[in-house]
Protein backbone atom coordinates (compact mmCIF):
# COMPACT_ATOMS: atom_id res chain seq x y z
CA UNK A 1 0.00 0.00 0.00
CA UNK A 2 1.85 3.16 -0.95
CA UNK A 3 1.84 5.75 2.21
CA UNK A 4 1.79 9.15 1.89
CA UNK A 5 4.30 11.82 1.40
CA UNK A 6 6.00 13.91 3.92
CA UNK A 7 4.39 17.39 4.04
CA UNK A 8 1.83 16.24 1.61
CA UNK A 9 -1.61 16.85 3.02
CA UNK A 10 -4.86 14.75 2.92
CA UNK A 11 -5.38 11.34 4.00
CA UNK A 12 -3.59 8.54 4.17
CA UNK A 13 -4.00 6.47 0.98
CA UNK A 14 -5.75 3.05 1.13
CA UNK A 15 -5.83 2.24 -2.07
CA UNK A 16 -3.34 2.67 -5.18
CA UNK A 17 -6.30 3.62 -7.25
CA UNK A 18 -10.08 3.93 -8.00
CA UNK A 19 -11.08 0.49 -9.30
CA UNK A 20 -9.14 -1.13 -6.25
CA UNK A 21 -11.30 1.00 -4.02
CA UNK A 22 -14.38 0.23 -6.04
CA UNK A 23 -13.79 -3.61 -5.67
CA UNK A 24 -12.62 -3.49 -2.01
CA UNK A 25 -15.96 -1.80 -1.07
CA UNK A 26 -18.15 -4.71 -3.72
CA UNK A 27 -19.00 -1.38 -6.07
CA UNK A 28 -17.45 -3.42 -8.84
CA UNK A 29 -17.36 -7.21 -9.49
CA UNK A 30 -13.97 -7.71 -11.65
CA UNK A 31 -11.06 -5.31 -12.62
CA UNK A 32 -10.48 -6.96 -15.54
CA UNK A 33 -11.47 -5.50 -18.48
CA UNK A 34 -12.12 -7.29 -21.67
CA UNK A 35 -10.72 -5.78 -25.11
CA UNK A 36 -13.25 -7.46 -27.08
CA UNK A 37 -17.19 -7.63 -27.04
CA UNK A 38 -18.10 -10.83 -25.90
CA UNK A 39 -20.67 -11.38 -28.44
CA UNK A 40 -19.28 -10.03 -31.81
CA UNK A 41 -15.71 -9.64 -31.04
CA UNK A 42 -15.57 -5.93 -31.79
CA UNK A 43 -12.53 -3.99 -30.05
CA UNK A 44 -13.84 -1.87 -27.35
CA UNK A 45 -12.82 1.39 -25.85
CA UNK A 46 -12.47 1.36 -22.20
CA UNK A 47 -12.40 4.24 -19.99
CA UNK A 48 -10.39 4.48 -16.92
CA UNK A 49 -13.26 5.17 -14.93
CA UNK A 50 -14.84 3.86 -11.60
CA UNK A 51 -17.67 0.85 -12.47
CA UNK A 52 -17.86 -2.21 -14.35
CA UNK A 53 -15.44 -1.74 -17.43
CA UNK A 54 -17.51 -2.87 -21.04
CA UNK A 55 -18.36 -6.27 -21.85
CA UNK A 56 -20.49 -5.48 -25.14
CA UNK A 57 -19.94 -3.25 -27.93
CA UNK A 58 -24.40 -2.75 -27.38
CA UNK A 59 -27.48 -3.04 -25.59
CA UNK A 60 -28.62 -5.30 -28.24
CA UNK A 61 -25.49 -7.57 -28.11
CA UNK A 62 -25.58 -7.87 -23.89
CA UNK A 63 -28.92 -8.84 -24.68
CA UNK A 64 -28.20 -11.46 -27.09
CA UNK A 65 -25.76 -12.85 -25.15
CA UNK A 66 -27.52 -12.58 -21.74
CA UNK A 67 -30.33 -15.01 -24.10
CA UNK A 68 -27.68 -17.14 -25.27
CA UNK A 69 -26.86 -18.23 -21.87
CA UNK A 70 -30.23 -19.16 -20.54
CA UNK A 71 -31.25 -23.07 -20.58
CA UNK A 72 -32.75 -24.03 -23.31
CA UNK A 73 -36.19 -26.16 -23.37
CA UNK A 74 -35.17 -29.23 -25.80
CA UNK A 75 -36.91 -29.39 -28.98
CA UNK A 76 -39.20 -32.00 -30.33
CA UNK A 77 -40.71 -33.42 -33.27
CA UNK A 78 -44.32 -32.38 -33.70
CA UNK A 79 -47.09 -33.33 -36.06
CA UNK A 80 -49.13 -30.43 -37.10
CA UNK A 81 -53.25 -30.59 -36.55
CA UNK A 82 -54.15 -29.20 -39.98
CA UNK A 83 -51.37 -29.57 -42.38
CA UNK A 84 -50.01 -33.03 -40.57
CA UNK A 85 -46.37 -31.95 -41.47
CA UNK A 86 -44.10 -32.55 -39.01
CA UNK A 87 -41.72 -29.45 -37.54
CA UNK A 88 -39.37 -28.69 -34.85
CA UNK A 89 -40.57 -27.13 -31.59
CA UNK A 90 -39.50 -25.97 -27.93
CA UNK A 91 -42.82 -25.07 -26.79
CA UNK A 92 -45.05 -27.99 -24.95
CA UNK A 93 -48.09 -27.08 -25.97
CA UNK A 94 -47.71 -26.20 -29.54
CA UNK A 95 -50.33 -27.69 -32.19
CA UNK A 96 -49.78 -26.02 -35.59
CA UNK A 97 -46.82 -25.53 -37.72
CA UNK A 98 -47.46 -21.71 -38.41
CA UNK A 99 -49.91 -19.14 -37.69
CA UNK A 100 -51.69 -19.85 -41.17
CA UNK A 101 -52.48 -23.13 -40.16
CA UNK A 102 -53.63 -22.18 -36.83
CA UNK A 103 -55.56 -19.65 -38.47
CA UNK A 104 -56.82 -21.60 -40.97
CA UNK A 105 -58.19 -24.62 -38.75
CA UNK A 106 -59.63 -22.05 -35.79
CA UNK A 107 -61.68 -20.28 -38.81
CA UNK A 108 -62.92 -23.60 -40.52
CA UNK A 109 -65.79 -24.72 -37.68
CA UNK A 110 -67.36 -27.26 -39.69
CA UNK A 111 -64.30 -29.18 -39.96
CA UNK A 112 -63.87 -28.92 -35.91
CA UNK A 113 -67.43 -30.01 -35.96
CA UNK A 114 -66.98 -32.91 -38.34
CA UNK A 115 -63.99 -33.71 -35.86
CA UNK A 116 -66.55 -34.13 -32.88
CA UNK A 117 -68.55 -36.51 -34.59
CA UNK A 118 -66.36 -39.17 -35.47
CA UNK A 119 -64.23 -38.65 -32.18
CA UNK A 120 -65.36 -41.60 -30.18
CA UNK A 121 -65.87 -39.95 -27.26
CA UNK A 122 -66.56 -36.66 -28.26
CA UNK A 123 -66.71 -33.34 -25.32
CA UNK A 124 -69.73 -32.39 -23.98
CA UNK A 125 -70.88 -29.44 -21.99
CA UNK A 126 -74.31 -29.84 -21.09
CA UNK A 127 -76.03 -28.00 -18.11
CA UNK A 128 -79.24 -27.55 -16.86
CA UNK A 129 -81.05 -24.05 -16.97
CA UNK A 130 -80.83 -22.15 -13.69
CA UNK A 131 -84.48 -20.56 -14.34
CA UNK A 132 -86.96 -23.95 -15.89
CA UNK A 133 -84.73 -26.59 -15.08
CA UNK A 134 -84.50 -27.46 -18.56
CA UNK A 135 -81.56 -29.89 -19.79
CA UNK A 136 -79.67 -27.88 -22.36
CA UNK A 137 -77.63 -30.28 -25.21
CA UNK A 138 -73.91 -28.70 -25.92
CA UNK A 139 -70.96 -29.34 -27.36
CA UNK A 140 -69.74 -25.41 -26.81
CA UNK A 141 -68.74 -24.77 -23.57
CA UNK A 142 -70.97 -22.11 -22.02
CA UNK A 143 -69.65 -19.51 -19.32
CA UNK A 144 -71.56 -19.23 -16.24
CA UNK A 145 -71.84 -15.67 -15.59
CA UNK A 146 -73.33 -13.74 -12.11
CA UNK A 147 -76.82 -15.17 -12.44
CA UNK A 148 -76.18 -18.47 -14.42
CA UNK A 149 -76.55 -20.35 -17.59
CA UNK A 150 -80.13 -20.09 -19.20
CA UNK A 151 -81.74 -21.70 -22.02
CA UNK A 152 -82.21 -19.49 -25.28
CA UNK A 153 -85.76 -19.17 -24.24
CA UNK A 154 -84.85 -17.99 -20.64
CA UNK A 155 -81.96 -16.29 -21.83
CA UNK A 156 -84.55 -13.71 -24.21
CA UNK A 157 -86.27 -13.69 -20.70
CA UNK A 158 -82.98 -12.46 -18.75
CA UNK A 159 -82.40 -9.65 -21.14
CA UNK A 160 -85.79 -8.25 -21.72
CA UNK A 161 -85.47 -8.29 -17.82
CA UNK A 162 -82.32 -6.51 -17.95
CA UNK A 163 -83.65 -3.99 -20.09
CA UNK A 164 -86.88 -2.67 -18.25
CA UNK A 165 -84.02 -2.34 -15.35
CA UNK A 166 -82.45 -0.03 -17.79
CA UNK A 167 -85.88 1.82 -18.22
CA UNK A 168 -86.94 1.91 -14.98
CA UNK A 169 -83.27 3.70 -13.96
CA UNK A 170 -83.84 6.44 -16.84
CA UNK A 171 -86.95 7.18 -14.98
CA UNK A 172 -85.70 7.59 -11.90
CA UNK A 173 -86.75 4.61 -9.84
CA UNK A 174 -84.26 3.82 -7.01
CA UNK A 175 -84.73 0.34 -6.95
CA UNK A 176 -86.67 -1.33 -10.09
CA UNK A 177 -87.62 -5.20 -10.00
CA UNK A 178 -86.26 -7.58 -12.61
CA UNK A 179 -89.61 -8.46 -14.28
CA UNK A 180 -90.09 -8.72 -18.37
CA UNK A 181 -93.77 -8.34 -20.25
CA UNK A 182 -94.34 -12.08 -20.47
CA UNK A 183 -95.43 -12.43 -16.46
CA UNK A 184 -97.74 -9.69 -17.09
CA UNK A 185 -99.24 -11.39 -20.62
CA UNK A 186 -99.47 -14.43 -18.90
CA UNK A 187 -101.53 -12.70 -15.94
CA UNK A 188 -103.74 -10.31 -18.67
CA UNK A 189 -102.94 -11.65 -21.88
CA UNK A 190 -101.88 -9.46 -24.66
CA UNK A 191 -104.69 -6.66 -24.64
CA UNK A 192 -103.58 -2.78 -23.84
CA UNK A 193 -105.17 -1.75 -20.64
CA UNK A 194 -105.69 2.09 -22.13
CA UNK A 195 -106.79 1.31 -25.70
CA UNK A 196 -108.23 -1.95 -25.10
CA UNK A 197 -107.03 -3.30 -28.85
CA UNK A 198 -104.54 -6.70 -29.15
CA UNK A 199 -100.98 -5.87 -28.95
CA UNK A 200 -98.82 -7.65 -32.09
CA UNK A 201 -95.97 -9.29 -29.89
CA UNK A 202 -94.21 -9.95 -32.62
CA UNK A 203 -93.38 -6.10 -33.15
CA UNK A 204 -89.98 -4.13 -31.61
CA UNK A 205 -90.43 -3.34 -28.41
CA UNK A 206 -89.49 0.38 -28.89
CA UNK A 207 -91.35 0.49 -32.27
CA UNK A 208 -94.83 2.73 -32.31
CA UNK A 209 -97.27 -0.27 -31.33
CA UNK A 210 -94.52 -2.34 -29.76
CA UNK A 211 -95.34 -3.86 -26.19
CA UNK A 212 -94.30 -2.08 -23.33
CA UNK A 213 -94.99 -1.98 -19.56
CA UNK A 214 -97.02 0.89 -18.10
CA UNK A 215 -97.32 2.05 -14.41
CA UNK A 216 -101.48 2.36 -13.65
CA UNK A 217 -100.56 5.19 -10.88
CA UNK A 218 -97.00 6.72 -12.41
CA UNK A 219 -94.00 6.52 -10.05
CA UNK A 220 -94.05 10.36 -9.78
CA UNK A 221 -97.61 10.79 -8.39
CA UNK A 222 -96.05 8.02 -5.63
CA UNK A 223 -96.96 4.90 -7.65
CA UNK A 224 -94.72 1.58 -6.81
CA UNK A 225 -92.61 -0.08 -8.76
CA UNK A 226 -94.48 -3.34 -8.14
CA UNK A 227 -96.44 -5.64 -10.21
CA UNK A 228 -100.30 -5.12 -9.21
CA UNK A 229 -98.85 -1.66 -10.23
CA UNK A 230 -97.98 -2.52 -13.61
CA UNK A 231 -100.38 -3.69 -16.92
CA UNK A 232 -99.46 -3.90 -20.48
CA UNK A 233 -99.72 -1.30 -22.92
CA UNK A 234 -98.50 -0.24 -26.83
CA UNK A 235 -95.65 2.70 -26.82
CA UNK A 236 -98.02 5.16 -28.45
CA UNK A 237 -100.84 4.95 -25.71
CA UNK A 238 -97.96 4.45 -23.31
CA UNK A 239 -96.07 8.03 -24.56
CA UNK A 240 -99.58 9.66 -24.91
CA UNK A 241 -100.59 9.17 -21.54
CA UNK A 242 -97.43 10.07 -19.91
CA UNK A 243 -97.47 10.23 -15.90
CA UNK A 244 -101.36 11.37 -15.74
CA UNK A 245 -103.52 8.76 -13.36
Amino acid sequence: MPSRVEGQRGRIREYCNKSCFAIAKGYLKSALKPEFCLWCGVALDQVDKPGNPKRYCSRQHASAYAYSQKPKTPKVNKTCLWCSEIYVTNLEKSKFCSAKCRNACYSNKQLRANQDKNDANPRRFDFDCNRCGLLVVSNVKVTKGKYGRFCRNCALVRRRERYRVKTAKRQKILNPIRISADIIIERDGNICHLCDVEIDLSLARNSRFGATIDHVVPVSKGGADTLENMRLAHWICNIKKGNRV
